[in-house]
């Protein structure tokens, strides 16, 4: 099992930030809070899913382990453009708008989005591409014939 690349889990958290500021900073998304930060989570998932394609428990592992920091982000995002941009101000509580949102985050971006989409994708690549790896196989073959056929040819 090849481990999570770091550059994946950047392109990853960059997808679910993105994704989060594009669906919350319009005046009119506001109502649509909880499903835009859910989508944000999936979006990240569905890359995740693209790059490891197989198996499914490592796919539903790796969207796991990149949503779930990065819904901490994501709410530290949310919160101030909900707070200064929309003026959703709780004036008798405001940690309680703050706690809220994190919970929010984590448990709609970190636990259920981002494992979700990765899951997805791989369901798709397992089911419905029906390519169990054959392509990969013979295109690492071609590679290594290619090297080889260099390498000897250099040493002629």
């Amino acid at each position: 099992m090849i481990a999570l690349n770091v550059k994946t889990f950047l392109i990853g958290t960059l997808i679910i930030l993105v994704a989060t500021i594009i669906f919350t900073i319009p005046a009119e998304s506001l109502p649509l809070l909880i499903p835009s930060l859910l989508f944000a989570g999936v979006a990240g998932g569905l890359y995740i899913g693209y790059v490891r394609k197989r198996p499914l428990i490592t796919c539903l592992y790796d969207g796991l382990i990149v949503s779930i920091p990065t819904s901490l982000l994501q709410a530290a995002i949310v919160v101030p453009i909900l707070w200064f941009y929309h003026n959703l101000r709780v004036d008798n509580a405001p940690i309680r708008l703050v706690v809220i949102i994190f919970t929010i985050s984590i448990m709609l971006g970190g636990i259920v989005g981002g494992p979700f989409g990765a899951l997805a994708l791989g369901l798709y690549y397992r089911y419905v591409k029906r390519d169990r790896g054959e392509g990969e196989l013979y295109e690492k073959y071609l590679e290594e014939k290619i090297r080889d056929g260099d390498i000897k040819k250099l040493e002629e």
